[in-house]
């Protein structure tokens, strides 16, 4: 397959994040670290689309292609299983790829239609094809699919499609095509049953991979002047440099259909990647409201009573007056709204829902646009904070400029660990260099410190480990303060031994798996509990290493520091206790009544097993 220098460096970096993982490919798995290439960006454009890392994708992802997998897989490259926030409703992602030869050539509208058509057949409206299903695929997935649905009232599976190339996705040539599948033909899909469908290039990809978005580009809002005097407010600061402020900032009245457009356009949250959490659904207490006032006689009080749309953009441009509607356009670049993604998706929900579009009628929202310099990272920050008063989720690329963010770098760098807080491992050629991510240090200190195992399969993955009330957990601020810099220290080294505890137990997992398969059905599946077992256990031993690696750290000798290789240190005591840990386990599996047993995640998710789980712990820490 086609692959140019950037993905070159995408994918070594894909394979060297995620070395302790295992692909399922058909009935057999492979080693990310020995996969080929194909199979490498299958599974790395799978994670990026999906947002889902970690044991979430690697435990979900199954590649079905015929070459990798052997099997006879029908329009269908590979697919995923996802669960939500939301216990009553999960995702089935489905992947078709075309893996070229060179880079030209580019996404086809036919062989998307035809994807696209059959995925919507077989899973949207399976009373269209028969019910006796001869592909394995196909019946594998159905499986799954009838079983989750036909277990309690009330569930649903929605539906997303993602054609993959490794060359171009959508071009001028065929971008025309594309969208009359996407936007055209199951369009009402789209709006009735959460059908969703992505076209993404190796460009898109790697633009994922590189800065978490894809950006918008360039959109049109109308904005409403019919009283031309007072209709908004405009502040330029364009001439005030070096202040920190926003270079525009307009205020101002739009018809709430302009961003249900927008919202039909961007139909996988493209436009709300800063935004701090995505759509909650529509039975919660304030969607419900906004879905019962813009149906209503009191739609009319909808711009009073809500709190509006808060935008940023790298550009705003006002553009001319249309006297015929009364509106003028305002032209944004890479726009993206921080706050109002509830109130957008309620409003699309009121207009398309079949109880409810009979009575939706159009009403305007106040929306606030920032014109913000891509330098003004603090300021960025800020405002989507200031612009939210729910639990805030840092996006990746802000925080990946906090404070404590870069602090932590700086400590680990004298230990020759590379703490990548934005691919500066894609930097270093040299491949035994220790990289602890971010993301694998929030979810690391959480199981080892924290047993918080139950949290962490319950969803509380790469997003939501950074949420505010989460993420102090692990960063606290007040450790950056002169007189706690022997416990900022301390909280590094905790840092850096639970991720090593964590990787090495899944490279343990991996060796033990079968052997332990029908006395441990759980094992794979038990990360998070076995690292935190694996604390407890060796906790004299991991606690008497920190100390000692803090007493030399303060010494300031770095050669010191790197000579005494305190990862293997780490590893060494993980080996020690991991056989005694999986009896520990072992005796929690076996002693569990009146549980069922046979839904692996949900019982790793269970009450009754996290109660036993926390009264193990404490029991052997004493």
């Amino acid at each position: 397959m086609y692959i140019d220098e950037r993905l070159r460096t995408e994918l070594d970096f894909f394979k060297r994040t995620n070395e302790h993982f295992e692909i399922q490919a058909g009935k057999s798995t492979c080693k990310v670290v020995t996969a080929s290439d194909d199979i490498l960006y299958m599974a790395m454009s799978a994670s990026l689309v999906m947002d889902c890392t970690e044991d979430g994708f690697f435990e979900n992802f199954v590649i079905t292609d015929t070459v990798v997998s052997g099997q006879t897989e029908m329009l269908i490259d590979a697919y995923a299983f996802l669960e939500t926030d939301n216990p009553s409703v999960k995702q089935l992602h489905v992947f078709q790829y075309k893996l070229f030869k060179s880079g030209d050539k580019a996404a086809s509208p036919v062989e998307l239609l035809n994807f696209i058509t059959f995925i919507n057949n077989n899973f949207v409206h399976p009373d269209l094809v028969e019910n006796d299903v001869k592909n394995p695929v196909i019946k594998e997935i159905k499986k799954q699919f009838d079983s989750f649905l036909n277990s309690r009232r009330g569930r649903r599976i929605e539906v997303s499609c993602h054609f993959i190339t490794n060359a171009k996705g959508v071009t001028k040539a065929n971008e025309s095509q594309i969208n009359d599948v996407v936007m055209g033909r199951f369009l009402r899909d789209r709006q009735l049953f959460g059908f969703s469908i992505q076209v993404n290039g190796v460009n898109d990809i790697i633009e994922l991979a590189t800065n978490g978005i894809i950006r918008v580009g360039s959109e049109t809002l109308e904005m409403i002047i019919d009283h031309p005097q007072n209709s908004y407010r405009l502040e330029d600061n364009s001439q005030q440099t070096g202040l920190g402020l926003p270079t525009k900032v307009i205020i101002c009245l739009c018809n709430i259909n302009e961003f249900i457009r927008l919202q039909n356009k961007y139909h996988h949250n493209q436009l709300y990647t800063d935004n701090i959490r995505l759509y909650l659904g529509d039975r919660g207490s304030v969607n419900k409201d906004i879905i019962a006032t813009i149906t209503s006689n009191e739609s009319i009080w909808f711009p009073y009573m809500n709190n509006g749309i808060s935008i940023i953009c790298d550009k705003l441009t006002i553009g001319t007056v249309n006297t015929t509607r009364n509106t003028q356009s305002l032209i944004l670049e890479n726009m993206q709204i921080i706050n109002g993604c509830q109130t957008i998706n309620a409003l699309y929900h009121a207009k398309y829902n079949d109880i409810t579009k009979d009575n939706f009628r159009a009403a305007s929202v106040l929306v606030r646009i920032y014109e913000i310099d891509s330098r003004l990272v603090s300021f960025k920050m800020n405002i989507i904070k200031a612009t939210n008063n729910q639990n805030v989720v840092k996006s990746f690329s802000l925080m990946a400029n906090d404070p404590i963010q870069i602090k932590i770098a700086e400590v680990l760098k004298h230990f020759d660990i590379i703490y990548d807080r934005k691919g500066e491992s894609k930097q270093n050629p040299n491949k035994k260099t220790l990289v602890i991510s971010m993301t694998t240090a929030a979810i690391a200190y959480r199981a080892v410190y924290l047993f918080m195992a139950r949290s962490l399969r319950s969803g509380l993955g790469k997003s939501r480990v950074f949420m505010k009330g989460e993420y102090e957990k692990v960063f606290d601020y007040s450790l950056l303060e002169e007189e706690n810099n022997v416990q900022f220290i301390e909280r590094c080294i905790e840092i850096l031994i639970a991720s090593v505890i964590l990787d090495t137990v899944r490279d343990l997992i991996v060796q033990y798996a079968e052997q332990y398969a029908t006395r441990l059905p759980i094992i794979r599946k038990s990360a998070y509990h076995i690292a935190g077992f694996v604390y407890a256990n060796g906790k004299k031993d991991f606690d008497s290493l920190r100390k000692s690696i803090i007493e030399i750290f303060l010494k300031g000798n770095d050669t010191h520091l790197r000579s005494m290789d305190y990862p293997q240190k780490v590893r060494e005591i993980v080996e020690d206790v991991f056989l005694k840990t999986l009896d520990k386990l072992e005796e929690l599996y076996n002693g569990l009544q009146n549980v069922e047993k046979l839904d692996v995640d949900n019982l790793l998710k269970d009450n009754i097993f996290e109660r036993e789980y926390s009264r193990m712990i404490e029991k052997i820490i004493g």
